[in-house]
């Protein structure tokens, strides 16, 4: 059954209320109503990026000035440092503190029990995070290394997905190597692939993360915890579908106001990561799972409409973050579930 307390009713109608009111702000003619809608859309396939562009009104620039320069060996270098500062925190994070195990381990953690490790966030999480890698890493070899979209896709794709699959391996040696970690891996890069190739697919939908520390972490970060991957007590992973996309709504005389709202399905685990600081002298936290469809501020959209024409560099950095990150999601209708049995605390 779908219900709220009577005090997250009053936070959700709050939240609701303000973003109503941006939303209608937005929506003035001065502000965010296009003045001229183009009626005439180009072909999605032939447009730029909207990782990086406008996401649903890409423009060409006309000019007879020289194509940008190329960067290959500058954007390899740096994405290759890249994955060399994330492999260093990997260390720190997961297997600094903990002593390998005599034997690799096969296994998993289970898949969205409410009982599993992490209650199903992480595999999300792991989705998310080669999705998300993979993406920014197509675009800097693309855009700012020169090389083509198909070949740039390819590459970072694999590259991604090999990294986490190395992490899985090195999980096997200090925890367990877990085949739904690595299925959700691959459905990441897959998301990824098809999200870069597929402009108008990239148009219509988004899989973001919502992320506010939780107090469970804010209490371990001061101790070194620097382990910000586990913190799904403060993280919600959404799948938006972008009222933007829809051409006839957005160009619409009264339909400006659909580029900055999403409808959004929402997942979150709360009390099942990070750990108490003392599993033998603390009780253990709340653990429930909180699934949700709701609304959601297109930031990216949002992004879009306050540099264009100011700031092309703000305009790319705030569409491509934009896109794997969410500020501002109201849930409408939320289901919570409390797991029965004894909830699982070790996973890879």
């Amino acid at each position: 059954m779908f219900s709220l307390g009577a005090c997250e009713m009053s936070r959700t109608l709050r939240r609701a209320a303000t973003a109503a009111l941006l939303i209608a702000w937005l929506e003035h003619p001065a502000g965010a109503q296009p003045v001229a809608p183009d009626h005439a859309h180009r072909d999605p396939a032939a447009a730029p990026s909207p990782w990086i562009d406008l996401g649903t009104s890409p423009i060409v620039e006309a000019s007879d000035s020289p194509p940008p320069r190329d960067h290959k060996v500058a954007a390899l270098i740096t994405l290759a440092g890249v994955y060399t500062g994330f492999t260093t925190w990997t260390y720190f994070a997961w297997y600094r503190h903990h002593k390998p195990l005599s034997q690799f381990r096969w296994g998993g953690d289970g898949w969205f029990g409410a009982e599993t490790y992490a209650g199903g966030a992480d595999k999300l999480g792991h989705a998310w995070a080669t999705m998300s890698l993979a993406r920014a890493g197509t675009e800097m070899l693309h855009q700012w290394g020169g090389y083509s979209k198909l070949t740039s896709t390819l590459v970072s794709t694999a590259l991604s997905e090999l990294l986490f699959l190395g992490v899985e391996v090195k999980d096997g040696f200090y925890y367990e190597f877990s085949f739904g970690d690595a299925l959700f891996d691959t459905a990441g890069a897959l998301a990824a692939t098809a999200l870069s190739l597929s402009p108008r697919l990239d148009e219509l939908i988004d899989f973001r993360v919502e992320y506010w520390p939780s107090h469970e972490y804010r209490r371990q970060f001061d101790g070194g915890n620097v382990n910000v991957a586990e913190d799904y007590s403060g993280e919600t992973y959404l799948l938006a579908f972008h009222l933007g996309g829809i051409h006839a709504l957005r160009d619409a005389h009264w339909g400006g106001w659909s580029r900055f709202v999403d409808v959004a399905v929402g997942f979150g685990t709360r009390g099942y990561k990070p750990d108490p600081p003392d599993r033998l002298n603390m009780p253990d936290y709340l653990h429930r799972q909180e699934l949700s469809v709701g609304l959601s501020l297109n930031v990216q959209g949002l992004s879009d409409w306050l540099f264009e024409g100011r700031s092309k560099a703000a305009k790319k950095i705030g569409h491509g973050l934009f896109e794997v990150f969410s500020l501002g999601y109201v849930p409408v209708l939320e289901r919570t579930m409390i797991p029965a049995g004894t909830v699982a605390t070790d996973g890879a």
